[in-house]
């Protein structure tokens, strides 16, 4: 049995912000700071998460390096299969070919929700809201022919941070 945490990115500068690409926008200092706090939140959870994966896109791998760090784990790896516009049966392969147990995944909206219906088998209307440096944590039953797991946490990134005090 494998559990999946999806997590999103902390706060990040906005879209557009000169001499910044989408790429590289990084999250704002008050961004890195609410995702450490979160990430405490996390780590208190004890869910022994045991490994980080993350989009390419500097916001969600700064948010895995401050996952990572916190949570005793070694640095993330990076796959493309995290990006926004990824499509959510990517992610599926990308679990397939997981080492851990546990592992942790750093992204974005609308890409986190689309895999935790898919995760589901929650009709496509469904929608799952993921607030920055929010999370949700996924019990995978199965995965064939699809994925089918049960919602075990969505937590709000504000709750997360008052479990890390």
């Amino acid at each position: 049995m494998i559990e999946v945490c999806l997590f999103r990115h902390g706060p990040a500068f906005a879209s557009g912000t000169a001499g910044t690409t989408e790429e590289d926008r990084p999250l704002t200092p008050e961004g890195r700071r609410k995702t450490l706090r979160a990430a405490r939140g996390l780590k208190r959870l004890d869910l022994g998460l045991d490994g980080v994966v993350t989009s390419p896109l500097a916001r969600a791998v700064e948010t895995a390096e401050i996952l990572a760090e916190v949570l005793g784990l070694a640095p993330p790896r990076v796959d493309e299969r995290l990006l926004p516009g990824a499509l959510p049966l990517a992610f599926v392969e990308l679990l397939r070919g997981m080492d851990a147990l546990r592992p942790v995944f750093a992204g974005h909206q609308p890409h986190l929700s689309a895999a935790l219906r898919l995760l589901l088998g929650a009709p496509e209307g469904d929608a799952f809201k993921f607030t920055k440096a929010g999370m949700a944590l996924v019990r995978l039953r199965t995965m064939s022919p699809a994925p089918r797991g049960t919602l075990r946490l969505l937590l709000p990134a504000s709750v997360l941070r008052r479990i890390g005090r």
